[in-house]
């Protein structure tokens, strides 16, 4: 009886052992590489496999929806660009379905194309995830439509209602001039339609100002720090660094950057503030071969920024150059054991193994 039973044991160890283990060590999980095999990451027959690509990553794009027209105002209410499509419809029957032939009505049912997602809608999902540093929303509802005065799809450009001057010429709006989206076409549209004669500076904008296809080929941009989270001092600013971008215009571009989000950028510059009250004045010249970036010592003031310009164009200013940081005091770089800090051989694990 008790070998019957030690039998019967083994046995059942012996399936549990089969079961839990493949047959295969390139199928499963325990491969000689780590990797799951068949039906699993990275293996034949999974993911990544020499006879299957990977799948496609989601749609491309985080553009917001816009559903009704007070959201449709709020998201204009910033301080950088909107850029907004406008689409009659989300789905649409496949305009290139054909009637499969000896289709038959009474026998089949009546027949009607396949639903397909709006093209125009899909080349602006796949637009958003391409063009970087700007802000994306879409509508297909009929309120925001009529607020948008869009009979038709199409594409759409406001500027930052915070920044802009009719005054001096900027418009509130841009419509892409055509019904075809393309990326390049609506990447070079917007690099030069989103600002307005004093705009935003910030990390995602910045290529606005300064980039280009050739590099250097745009004017330096003159950049304000100012605390951008108090109007009336954000006002302040704007109206005189208008008053000397107007005079300027062609020449130079100008922009306004918060001052509690630019420590990194005005240390580019030379500059630091002691008060959410400071202004401090910049100039970011991209050349050919490097970024040269000018500070300016002097309060900020209308006359003030106009005479630092002035000694900019006049090639009478030296770039700011940034002093290399020091890993003396910190135990880093320099280090007296040759180490550098945070690597991996000679910290407090290895000292207790040693003892």
């Amino acid at each position: 009886m008790r070998l019957h039973l030690a039998l019967l044991a083994a046995l059942a160890l012996y399936s549990r052992t089969a079961y839990c283990q493949p047959d295969d060590e390139d199928e499963g999980y325990g491969g000689e590489d780590g990797s799951m095999g068949e039906g699993g990451y990275g293996g034949e027959g999974g993911y990544g496999g020499e006879d299957e690509e990977a799948p496609p990553p989601p749609p491309a794009g985080d553009a917001r929806e816009l559903t009704s027209v007070d959201e449709f105002d709020l998201f204009l209410d910033d301080n950088d660009a909107s850029v907004i499509g406008a689409f009659l419809t989300k789905e649409m029957p496949d305009p290139n379905a054909v009637k499969p032939e000896g289709w038959d009505d009474e026998e089949d049912g009546e027949w009607s194309p396949e639903t397909i997602t709006n093209p125009a809608l899909s080349a602006f999902n796949a637009i958003t995830g391409e063009t970087y540093g700007y802000r994306w929303a879409y509508t297909t509802t009929p309120e925001v439509l009529a607020k948008l005065k869009a009979k038709s799809e199409g594409l759409y450009l406001y500027r930052s209602p915070r920044f802009l001057s009719k005054e001096h010429g900027d418009r509130p709006r841009e419509r892409f001039p055509s019904s075809t989206l393309s990326q390049s076409a609506v990447s070079n549209w917007l690099a030069a339609k989103a600002a307005p004669l004093v705009g935003l500076f910030s990390s995602d904008t910045k290529e606005r100002y300064v980039g280009g296809a050739v590099r250097g080929s745009k004017p330096a941009l003159v950049v304000v720090f100012v605390n951008l989270d108090n109007a009336k001092g954000m006002q302040y600013a704007l109206k005189r660094v208008r008053k000397v971008a107007l005079a300027h215009k062609g020449k130079l571009s100008f922009a306004l950057a918060n001052l509690g989000d630019s420590k990194y950028d005005m240390e580019d510059h030379g500059l630091a503030s002691k008060s959410t009250a400071d202004v401090r004045m910049g100039i970011l010249h991209r050349t050919a071969a490097k970024d040269d970036f000018y500070g300016a010592s002097a309060d900020f003031s209308e006359k003030a920024l106009s005479a630092f310009v002035a000694s900019f164009l006049a090639g009478e200013l030296t770039p700011h150059v940034k002093p290399e940081p020091d890993y003396s005091a910190g135990g880093g770089e320099d280090d007296e054991d040759g180490d550098v800090e945070g690597d991996e051989g000679g910290g407090e694990d290895d000292d207790k193994e040693e003892m």
